[in-house]
């Protein structure tokens, strides 16, 4: 698999054509078994204290972040925020006063969000998906 394949199907790709094993926080794609995502161990995730972030009914939120991997090498690192006491996992906007995200962020974020509420807290958010 190409470095373009691998971009490809993190930015296509839906959470039902992973394998997830949310204990170990463990994605592996079905039609490839060496493309994986690792999301970072508990005692690593970062306090994150952003308005869009903290500005929910649980005000807590965390930085998270997840390691792609193909076979045991490394393609890229994602960060991304947990929000609302971990209710969804959300990408990191473009700045604290441009909330805004690119699509292939959303649906990574789609991709290892259990909870399935992607949608619903970017426009808690008011953040706005689009290309810059």
């Amino acid at each position: 698999m190409k470095l373009d394949e691998i971009k490809n199907v993190l930015a296509t790709s839906s959470q039902d054509q992973w394998i997830i094993d949310d204990e170990t926080g463990s994605f592996t794609y079905k039609d490839n078994l060496n493309l994986h995502i690792e999301r970072a161990d508990y005692d690593t995730y970062r306090s994150f204290d952003e308005p869009w972030a903290t500005g929910h009914p649980d005000s807590t939120s965390s930085a998270v972040e997840y390691t792609v991997k193909y076979c045991s090498s490394f393609i890229e690192r994602h960060k991304l925020v947990s929000v609302d006491g971990h209710r969804a996992t959300l990408p990191i906007p473009e700045s604290m006063d441009s909330l805004r995200v690119r699509p292939s962020e959303v649906n990574f974020a789609r991709i290892v969000d259990i909870g399935d509420r992607v949608e619903e807290y970017l426009g808690r958010s008011q953040i706005r998906i689009e290309e810059y």
